[in-house]
């Protein structure tokens, strides 16, 4: 009777086992669906919002560029699909909050076309899909700030280094597009550059010189416009520090400080910075350093100065902070969300 009654037990123990199976299977399940399904949702989350910043940065270049907004769309499109791994996604919006901003809003979209994720476990619970959302916004315009060559010259130097067509766009749109290669210029950074109907203070850098202040042990300086920066290396030649990186600017614009006004001389000269010109690079004459430029005018004895011409330059950077100053051919193209 003993034995019989211990079967019982074993047969109900059974009965309890598989019921505790089969909620632990349910619990089994519910972390199989976060620990698959979220982590995929979270994969396509990356995925979209390097599309979407992606998307943001491209059309804001192509705003802040001579060729103008094109297709905001059609390229918010193409990049956010190349940045996801089935090349698949919808843009639901691109739109302007500002004039110099885009946004851009994008989710997922499965192999099919469907607008949305298949979740693979979460359907248990009678959850079988989900929308995956991400959004941008860059912005484009003037830098107020950052880094720059640690050179600078006059705006009235500037104006008169435009061509008529350019001085034309400058005024009508507050942009320009780049010079000609065969139009060089001399920028000349010697006390003996001359430039007609340009005094001293608003011109030529006082003392004949345009050296900043450097940040630090580079060959950069620190610029915030609207306020001064002292010259600090008062002489014909570029600081020690720039030896290397000239030969580095011949393949790519860069900013260069302008100034409205200047006061003092030499180590105690102020410059008021004005805005940020792009300045394609071609050469330079500096003791003993020279890199000539047969398209650009001479330079000989103790002139010294760097070739090039202005252009139109737009710079994903974001070390530079955005203005609503004048645009001197300059924008920077930078995410702001």
């Amino acid at each position: 009777m003993n034995w019989i009654r211990s079967t019982k037990r074993l047969d109900n123990q059974r009965g309890a086992t598989a019921v505790l199976v089969a909620i632990l299977m349910v619990v089994l399940l519910g972390f199989a669906a976060i620990s698959i399904d979220v982590g995929m949702m979270y994969a396509e989350r990356s995925q979209l919002q390097n599309g979407a910043d992606s998307a943001a940065l491209g059309v804001a270049y192509n705003c802040s560029s001579t060729r103008g907004c094109g297709s905001p769309t059609g390229t918010a499109g193409t990049l956010a699909n190349s940045n996801a791994n089935d090349t698949k996604s919808k843009i639901n919006s691109v739109t302007f909050p500002t004039a110099n901003s885009v946004q851009v809003n994008v989710s997922s979209r499965d192999a099919a076309g469907n607008d949305f994720i298949r979740l693979a476990f979460a359907s248990v619970f009678g959850i079988n899909k989900a929308d995956v959302v991400a959004t941008a916004t860059a912005s484009w315009g003037p830098p107020k700030s950052g880094t720059a060559l640690p050179w600078t010259f006059g705006k009235c130097v500037f104006d008169q280094s435009l061509t008529p067509d350019q001085k034309a766009e400058l005024a009508a749109t507050g942009n320009f597009t780049g010079l000609p290669s065969s139009a060089h210029i001399l920028l000349r950074s010697d006390q003996n550059a001359d430039y007609p109907g340009c005094t001293a203070a608003l011109g030529f850098p006082t003392g004949g010189f345009g050296w900043l202040n450097l940040a630090g042990s580079q060959c950069q300086a620190n610029i915030q416009v609207g306020t001064g920066e002292a010259g600090s290396s008062p002489g014909n030649n570029f600081p020690g520090v720039c030896g290397p990186v000239m030969p580095t600017l011949l393949g790519n614009p860069v900013l260069i400080p302008i100034f409205s006004t200047s006061t003092g001389n030499g180590n105690n000269a102020i410059y008021t910075i004005y805005g940020f010109a792009a300045f394609q690079v071609t050469g330079w004459k500096f003791n003993p350093d020279v890199h000539p430029d047969s398209l650009a005018p001479a330079c000989t004895g103790d002139c010294r100065g760097i070739f090039g011409y202005f252009t139109k330059f737009v710079s994903l950077q974001e070390g530079m902070a955005l203005g609503s100053g004048p645009n001197l051919g300059g924008s920077i193209v930078k995410l702001s969300k």
